[in-house]
């Protein structure tokens, strides 16, 4: 089902949309970006793809842990620019 996330048959979308919301409040905090502008950096990025794959079980993690992820990814695309 489209805009739907499961884990082991269970639905997990709301734990899924919270964590993606607490991650974007970290990114305009410690980005100082508008909501716009964090969403956009955040749904463009690998993170979020991994984020969406439910089995990999990073969606049960903490925002902090996540946007820890985004960071180091966006550190990682500097350097190999």
């Amino acid at each position: 089902m489209e805009g739907k996330y499961f884990f082991n048959g269970k639905d997990i979308s709301m734990n899924l949309y919270i964590q993606i919301r607490d991650v974007i409040d970290i990114i305009m905090e410690k980005s100082n970006l508008s909501f716009p502008d964090a969403m956009g950096k955040f749904y463009h990025s690998k993170t979020y793809k991994a984020l969406q794959n439910t089995e990999n079980t990073l969606w049960a993690e903490s925002a902090g842990y996540i946007a820890d992820r985004y960071y180091e990814e966006q550190e990682e695309a500097q350097i190999n620019k």
